[in-house]
């Protein structure tokens, strides 16, 4: 316990000398402090004023990055109707061609259909005129054996008459010659 109390004492005679020694350092470093502290404090108000700039710039910066997104949105979104709207005219175009190609396959079946009937009257016709030159042919032969049948019968006639006055002049010339026997 003796030893603790001489230690005690060196140490508070060791800092009463450190605090003398410390006071008259201080006054000096005061000086120096307030010169260091003078300087930092212009160089915070120096990098103050550099980050102020730095907000700033970065406050403006984010004020046209959001006015671009703003418009990038509004452009994607004019794009993506604008996509929509296509694609929905590109159904609608597809549905017309559906539409029209259906409607040039019945009408091509229309035509098809049309024609092959102009075909069956084409074909009905020429063998309706074949049998019109048939028919006009055998009327024209008709006619010619007709006129031969008429002319037979009028020769006929005529042999007939001919006939019938030779026999009566037959008859006259018996009778005659009767008469005269």
């Amino acid at each position: 316990s003796g030893t603790s109390f001489y230690n005690s004492n060196n140490r508070r005679q060791s800092s009463s000398n450190t605090t003398s020694v410390n006071n008259r350092n201080n006054s000096n470093n005061n000086s120096n402090n307030d010169s260091l502290l003078l300087s930092e404090l212009t160089e915070a108000k120096s990098r103050i004023t550099h980050l102020e700039t730095l907000n700033t710039s970065l406050h403006t910066s984010y004020t046209h990055l959001e006015q671009t997104h703003k418009s990038l949105h509004t452009n994607h979104s004019h794009l993506k109707n604008t996509l929509t709207n296509t694609q929905l005219e590109l159904r609608m175009s597809k549905m017309e061609t559906d539409h029209a190609q259906r409607t040039l396959r019945e009408k091509e079946a229309m035509v098809n259909e049309m024609q092959l009937e102009i075909n069956l009257v084409t074909q009905s016709a020429v063998e309706a005129n074949k049998r019109a030159a048939e028919g006009y042919e055998v009327a024209q032969s008709v006619r010619m054996d007709k006129e031969y049948v008429d002319g037979l019968e009028a020769k006929v006639v005529a042999l007939q008459d001919w006939a019938l006055a030779s026999t009566e002049s037959k008859q006259l010339t018996m009778e005659r010659c009767r008469g005269l026997e």
